[in-house]
């Protein structure tokens, strides 16, 4: 038997050789529009990459995971990560239980929200150290990592934790962070009760602290969430990281500590989105930004720790077992590019509580990557991908310049006061529910092939706080202290990307509540077969977006058989659905009989036939639905004018 050469029975084939093919391939087309896509960060994705993509990036080649500057990880071993629950339960004993299971059902470590706002307590009940005591029962402090976001109050919490580590005498060894930035609170928020200057103070004190006591404990968390839920891009989240970790850096280095030290106390969150291929490059261009910056301070040797949390501006109300599916690509980004810890949000977080299912599908998607799908076994699974190499480079070449301008500004919060950023990220998000709505962006089930089925409203129960016990040791002013404001800027405008299609929906279910049925939109279906149930679907799926209830025929002959199915429902809509070229017949035919039956409904063509569209509106017909009509500008009117 001959052996094979690889070599010499595969040549290779040169670049130039490959576009001759695809040039030929292609026919004429434009190859540009063909075969090259830009994202929302401006970068242009090309059919195909090759090693010569990446001959400049030799900080991705000419090292290895674990060393400096870090691209492909911090691990040498083993590709672990902490499986991190978060807890949604308002109740703390319910809370303390949901974390006890989650901990002995494969979760490492747990993650609990205290925020004061407006004289009220969200997340967990937490007023005082023994309610403190009762939300940690039972969890081993040596063994368990914990994560506290007091929003404004992280020295509160640090005391809450350290008092009982204190207890169970592992203050030294506890794991952990506090989830503090100031930075995106001020930009969630639009205020924050001390100026720059006491944003550096006040961290720089709690870091010396916490450094001190529970050297185990990061007491600052860059989070990245609070952009990315206002439509940020990716490149702009990196940049944002990026500036505010050099404010916390500085800040701390400024009051004394090391670089080391001040490294050692800052982690970073960032939302892990749908573009699968750029969330892991995102996160390794993140890596080696950081480890750049912390060269500056003398600092290099300290690896970038980086937690994940699953997108909630893709997560959807309605049909909302999709959730689960893009938490898992999601997931899966951030454990391959390297995450050392990772939140799978549950799927019905976003509009309840979670249950006991929903917790465990959002645990064992991290415990399938790690045991099933042996992610865990595998140091850098992304490297040698050209296209995620070539990549990373690009996203940290463009977020760098981001950072010199924000810099040059005086840093990321004078960006923040003079409302330049927040302006950079409402353009794109603007541009993204500009795609959504025109359905270029699809969310599975609310903009695209909606269960016209369900129903969600008698489901949501959505916590709405608990009143404060004492003002004065929790201030339930948003600017965390009663007086007023040091700083005010614009805020972040945070919503899904779903949500302007869901507030339709719910005001549908309302008005069916109200009513007895949601609007009704008749499928008057006749001629051309193909076109005809190709655009039933369309129109079905197009209302559907409100919650609308279609009537399906299965082709109509003559007026009177349409009218006489038509009268068992008094539908509010008519959409006469067949081929362009049928129409005018079709609307000189029906159109009379069916505005005499019903007087009050809309008649509409399904599709835009530009040479008959005097003719059929000289016929009788109201509107035209089509791919090109704004379907929420469409829908909203809709409802407006049926009183929904």
């Amino acid at each position: 038997m001959s052996q094979l050469n690889l070599q010499a029975d595969f040549p290779p084939v040169s670049t130039e050789d490959w576009e001759k093919a695809i040039v030929a391939d292609l026919k004429g087309a434009d190859y540009a529009k063909k075969l090259i896509w830009s994202t929302w960060e401006g970068i242009n994705v090309k059919p195909y990459y090759r090693a010569e993509d990446l001959k400049d990036l030799t900080w991705l080649l000419e090292n290895l995971p674990g060393e400096f500057p870090y691209a492909r990880g911090s691990k040498t071993l083993a590709n672990n990560w902490e499986v991190r629950a978060e807890i949604f339960e308002s109740d703390i004993s319910k809370a303390n239980a949901a974390a006890l299971r989650n901990l002995s059902r494969g979760a490492d470590g747990v993650s609990f929200s205290v925020v004061c706002r407006d004289g009220k307590v969200f997340g967990q009940n937490v007023q005082s150290q023994s309610d403190f005591d009762v939300l940690l029962a039972g969890i081993d402090l040596a063994k368990t990592a914990i994560h506290l976001d007091f929003s404004g109050h992280a020295k509160k919490a640090f005391t809450y934790l350290s008092t009982l580590a204190e207890k169970q005498g592992v203050l030294g060894s506890v794991k952990g962070s506090l989830v503090h930035d100031p930075i995106q609170k001020l930009a969630a928020t639009g205020k924050l009760g001390y100026d720059k200057a006491g944003i550096r103070k006040a961290v720089a004190e709690l870091a010396i602290e916490v450094s001190k006591k529970a050297p185990g404990i990061r007491c600052i968390t860059v989070q990245t969430h609070a952009y990315h839920n206002a439509g940020a891009t990716n490149v702009q989240e990196l940049a944002i990281a990026i500036a505010a970790g050099v404010e916390y850096m500085d800040a701390l280095t400024d009051a004394g500590m090391s670089g080391v030290d001040a490294a050692k106390s800052i982690g970073f969150s960032f939302s892990v989105g749908a573009n699968y291929f750029f969330e892991i490059a995102k996160i390794r261009a993140f890596r080696v930004l950081w480890a750049a910056i912390l060269k500056e301070y003398k600092a290099e040797n300290v690896a970038p720790y980086v937690h994940g949390r699953t997108s909630m501006w893709n997560a959807t109300m309605f049909d909302p077992n999709v959730n689960m599916l893009r938490a898992t690509t999601e997931a899966m980004s951030a454990v391959i590019a390297g995450v050392d810890a990772l939140t799978v949000v549950p799927y019905d977080a976003v509009f309840r509580t979670p249950d006991e299912f929903s917790y465990r599908i959002a645990r064992n998607t991290q415990l399938v990557l790690k045991s099933e799908c042996a992610l865990q076994r595998l140091v850098d699974p992304g490297a040698g991908s050209y296209y995620i190499e070539s990549t990373t480079g690009t996203m940290a070449a463009k977020a760098l310049e981001m950072v010199k301008a924000l810099e040059a500004k005086g840093g990321i919060i004078s960006a923040l006061v003079d409302g330049s950023l927040q302006k950079e990220i409402a353009d794109v998000q603007t541009k993204k529910e500009k795609a959504i709505i025109a359905r270029r962006e699809v969310f599975l089930g609310t903009n695209q092939y909606p269960n016209l089925n369900e129903t969600i409203s008698q489901n949501i129960n959505i916590p709405q706080g608990i009143a404060l016990k004492d003002e004065g040791a929790h201030t339930g002013s948003c600017c965390c202290k009663k007086d007023g404001c040091s700083l005010e800027v614009k805020p972040l405008q945070i919503r899904r990307g779903a949500e302007v299609f869901e507030t339709m929906r719910l005001k549908t279910e309302a008005f069916a509540k109200k009513t007895g049925s949601a609007p009704k939109v008749f499928l008057w279906t006749t001629g051309n077969l193909a076109m005809r149930l190709a655009r039933a679907t369309f129109i079905k799926n197009f209302y559907g977006c409100a919650g609308f209830t279609s009537i399906d025929t299965n082709g109509i002959k003559t007026a009177e058989e349409g009218i006489a199915v038509a009268q068992k429902y008094n539908p509010e809509f008519i959409v006469i659905c067949s081929k362009d070229e049928e129409y005018v017949d079709i609307a000189n035919a029906v159109v009379g009989p069916i505005k005499k039956a019903f007087p009050k409904a809309t008649v509409v063509i399904a599709g835009y036939p530009e040479e008959q569209l005097e003719a059929l509106k000289a016929a009788g017909i109201d509107e035209f639905v089509h791919a090109r009509t704004n379907v929420v500008e469409y829908l909203t009117a809709a409802q407006a004018k049926l009183g929904v």
